[in-house]
């Protein structure tokens, strides 16, 4: 038997699946144009606690760009029964605007209620760069359980990470970079994908943030976005109940069956995109 709160989810996404099916079939293309001066020409894809908030709310101080009201509107997914409008008021006075986008991880996620994501935006937004921000495997894993935990009291404990079917979906699968990755390749050209990295944001940040101005047809003038060539420190781990969150301890099993689950699709990934093969290590 299902408890409440878990039909009540089912239904919901029940009615998200069939709003989003019916807007892929062109039923919603008139509403959607009305507020086409609204709509973003770039989306952050993801992925979750990989710095996607840092790399909007930088990308958010160019003259140029316009990021939206809310941080993760996650509207291609979860909110699009929020209506077309409640998505254009993300973007107040857009057309004033060369560039619009958002930021929501969850468009990276394996939820049902995005499994149609890649596709609906590709309807109604067409061909537009999508940047997907990834991190380390194992380090988004903790920072994400470490998150969640913080701010969710029935989180599973840590060690239950492949026992547990939600914390293996909500946290291990965002992980999945390669899989996800070809959900949008389905729908969008290599090129349109620009993919980064959160320690090579960290760690050369005007390169970065160059590379993406440039992939988004702006000038490389990145320094001028940084406060004495550093980021801003925009989500600390301290932040939203995290500080009283130590960081989680591998046991030395799960860390094997993790990277054992996870490894093979984060060298496909690295393939894919032609990064090295040795750009995360395991060990």
């Amino acid at each position: 038997m299902f408890s409440i709160a878990e039909t009540e989810s089912w239904l919901n996404d029940l009615r998200c699946y069939r709003a989003i099916k019916s807007s892929i079939d062109g039923r919603h293309d008139h509403i959607a144009k009305a507020y086409q001066q609204q709509w973003p020409n770039f989306i952050i894809i993801g992925s979750a606690k990989s710095a996607t908030t840092t790399l909007a709310t930088v990308l958010g101080k160019h003259p140029d760009i316009q990021i939206s009201a809310s941080m993760e509107p996650k509207f291609f997914g979860r909110n699009y029964r929020r209506g077309w409008e409640w998505y254009g008021q993300q973007f107040p006075g857009g057309e004033h605007y060369l560039l619009r986008g958002e930021a929501s991880t969850m468009y990276t996620s394996s939820y049902r209620s995005y499994q149609h994501t890649p596709q609906l935006i590709r309807h109604h937004l067409g061909i537009i760069p999508l940047i997907y921000l990834v991190r380390h495997p194992l380090r988004r894993i903790e920072s994400h359980w470490r998150h969640w935990r913080g701010r969710i009291n029935h989180c599973p404990p840590f060690h239950q990470l492949l026992k547990s079917k939600v914390l293996k979906q909500r946290v291990v699968e965002g992980s999945f970079y390669h899989k996800q990755l070809m959900r949008y390749r389905q729908w969008f050209p290599a090129e349109s994908i620009h993919c980064l990295s959160t320690e090579e944001l960290t760690a050369h940040p005007i390169k970065s943030l160059n590379a993406v101005l440039k992939f988004l047809g702006q000038p490389a003038n990145a320094s001028s976005l940084l406060v004495k060539g550093s980021l801003p420190l925009t989500n600390p781990a301290g932040s939203k109940g995290r500080r009283n969150i130590e960081p989680p301890q591998w046991t030395a099993e799960l860390k094997k069956r993790t990277i054992d689950l996870i490894q093979p699709d984060s060298e496909e990934f690295l393939k894919t995109i032609h990064w090295p093969k040795d750009t995360w290590q395991w060990n």
